[in-house]
């Protein structure tokens, strides 16, 4: 099978995806014009360490595998169990690359990964979004699935450390179509070498939430952010933010009330950024179904890609359904 990587936004989403559906699928594949809508076309280091894991757990021979390159050939073999370790070298995300292994590992019988480089960089999901809105709602599907920051890696430092553990479970199909009674809000806050009054100052502005801390001076990193969540009886919201340098905190907490309350308004069963992850997950579950309140580039990349790997799209308003 051949991918067009120029296809749509044309950036690092469309080799997340097909990897991860060649490794479940079985399916060899060709990716050509790897990334070339960004301003530096071609691998970077943080994907070429997601393909490797990948190639790992599914004994996959890859070719052109370098940094820049444009294309490259991927042979899966069989999905295996074991203990892999990544170590991307610099603040690279660690939520993108799991964005390529998570739907690998489900498949599984045992996994553990331990990743290290940015738990929390700009331009990719913080890694407690992973851990308290899309984990859950795919423990929610059946998937026995958890994970534990042991660092916490900013940019430009890195350092971050998350460790991984999977055992292979029947997933259910993934169908939110309504949010079912509201329950309860959860802020998760995180910060590293940086005055502990920053802390206090996000806690007055979210009484209403629970405030769970992960406040520590450890580490090579300094830096924090936030991330809140809404839980209902049937599903989960988040809203997030990172703090950034002479950006005042309380603007950083309003920003990811923000993008929560925009969520909620909107009626959606999942937020827009969980809209991007779900539609590969069909490859495991068959069937994944919501409403968003925003259809991103990012989900439509995702969308175009399984349907190029046999999966089935629609979108009808809000309403997206994929399945396989």
């Amino acid at each position: 099978m051949r991918i067009d990587g120029s296809h749509g936004e044309g950036g690092g989403q469309i080799l997340r995806s097909s990897i991860a559906l060649s490794c479940i699928l079985g399916e060899e594949v060709e990716i050509v014009n790897i990334r070339k809508n960004r301003k530096n076309p071609g691998i970077k280091n943080q994907h070429l360490h997601g393909i490797k894991l990948a190639a790992q757990i599914c004994d996959a021979r890859v070719e052109g595998l370098i940094i820049g390159a444009t294309s490259i050939r991927f042979r899966p073999g069989k999905i295996k169990g074991g203990k892999y370790k990544v170590d991307v070298g610099t603040a690279g995300s660690i939520s993108l690359i799991l964005q390529t292994a998570l739907p690998i590992m489900l498949l599984a019988p045992e996994i553990e990964i331990e990743i290290r480089g940015g738990t929390d960089v700009p331009f990719s999901p913080p890694i407690d979004y992973y851990l308290h809105v899309l984990f859950p709602l795919l423990r929610n599907a059946g998937a026995e699935i958890e994970g534990e920051v042991i660092e916490r890696g900013y940019y430009p430092q890195g350092g971050g450390i998350v460790r991984v553990h999977s055992i292979a479970n029947e997933m259910r199909k993934i169908v939110i179509e309504e949010r079912g009674e509201k329950r309860e809000k959860e802020a998760y806050f995180n910060l590293r070498n940086l005055p502990e009054h920053i802390v206090k100052r996000a806690r007055n502005i979210l009484d209403d939430f629970e405030f769970i801390t992960d406040v520590r001076n450890s580490g090579i990193s300094r830096g924090c952010g936030i991330v809140l969540v809404s839980k209902y009886e049937k599903t989960i919201i988040g809203g997030d933010s990172l703090c950034k340098r002479g950006v005042p905190t309380e603007k950083v907490v309003k920003r990811a009330l923000e993008n929560l309350s925009f969520e909620e308004r909107s009626g959606a069963t999942v937020d827009r950024h969980m809209a991007d992850h779900l539609p590969i997950f069909s490859a495991i579950a068959k069937e994944v179904k919501y409403k968003v309140s925003e259809l991103t580039e990012h989900a439509k990349t995702n969308l175009w890609v399984l349907e190029q790997f046999g999966g089935k799209t629609k979108i009808k308003g809000e309403e997206i359904h994929a399945y396989m």
